[in-house]
């Protein structure tokens, strides 16, 4: 069930490299998600990126590059989500977080309401 506030859509940006109490820093946010109930996540590795310091990161076959920009994605009631990225912002690695609003379009055949269903 939704609030009047509607649905919402937050990317978190970060570094797939960084590490917080000896496991990714993903993989950890990814585990609150789950833990707070949030109705989905998803994380995208990317293979080239820069951030403030300008400096291209690219995936290369020679020597494994770290700091690979990564995104996750979450979606859930907006209310839901601005407390949790506002908890989020805190921990160190984070770079950058938005949030947006969304407009979810059910599915009449109730694919996606469940990620077991994919």
């Amino acid at each position: 069930m939704t609030s009047s506030a509607g649905w919402g859509r937050p990317t978190i940006y970060l570094d797939a490299a960084r590490q917080r109490r000896r496991r990714s820093l993903v993989t950890e946010i990814v585990l609150r998600a789950l833990e707070g109930k949030l109705r989905g996540a998803s994380v995208r590795c990317g293979i080239a990126g820069f951030g403030d310091a300008g400096t291209v990161r690219r995936e290369s076959v020679l020597p494994v590059v770290q700091h690979l920009p990564a995104e996750i994605v979450l979606v859930d009631d907006m209310v839901v989500l601005h407390a949790f990225v506002t908890r989020l912002v805190r921990m160190r690695g984070v770079l950058l977080a938005t949030l947006q609003p969304v407009e979810v379009v059910d599915n009449p055949a109730g694919v996606g309401r469940d990620c077991q269903a994919w």
